[in-house]
């Protein structure tokens, strides 16, 4: 759970100090049963009933 919030924070801090030409990545993800992981690629949430959304490094979570 720390590395999930850590995660988080860095994502976040990283929103607010980030330029226009920034790359976008994603930094985690949101499962469908209100989960959170730091997992960024395939299998993330498996056990969770699959990803809700993708959380990205400007703070943004999109849906898969």
């Amino acid at each position: 759970m720390k590395r999930i919030v850590l995660g988080l924070a860095l994502a976040l801090s990283l929103a607010v100090g980030a330029s226009a030409d920034t790359q976008r990545y994603r930094v985690g993800a949101v499962c469908n049963d209100g989960t959170q992981s730091s997992a960024t690629g395939s299998g993330a949430c498996s056990h969770h009933h699959g990803v809700r959304c993708w959380i990205y490094n400007d703070g943004t979570c999109t849906k898969p």
